[in-house]
């Protein structure tokens, strides 16, 4: 605790020494940080949408009990189909 207090305090100084080797931040872009195991096989989505979208998702959660990850897949095999592409069935 000590250790990091000082630290703390060198990094507020603006006096932070460098960190030796054992600290320092790994250079290699190949190192990858843990993944659940339920995310395994599977990417991330995201939109930038209006809050209002959200909140209508919140809705219908309550009113189903559904999560939001399948309300979601639900909605994009909603799209596939109306554009008769290949559905994702899970």
């Amino acid at each position: 605790m000590a250790k990091n207090m000082q630290a703390l305090q060198e990094a507020l100084k603006g006096t932070q020494k460098t960190p030796n080797a054992s600290q320092a931040a790994p250079t290699s872009g190949t190192t990858q940080g843990y993944m659940a195991p339920s995310r395994e096989g599977k990417t991330n989505i995201t939109a930038y949408l209006s809050p209002d979208y959200k909140a209508s998702l919140r809705l219908i959660q309550a009113k189903t009990g559904t999560s939001l990850q399948a309300l979601i897949a639900e909605s994009l095999n909603d799209l596939f189909r109306k554009y008769d592409v290949p559905t994702v069935d899970e």
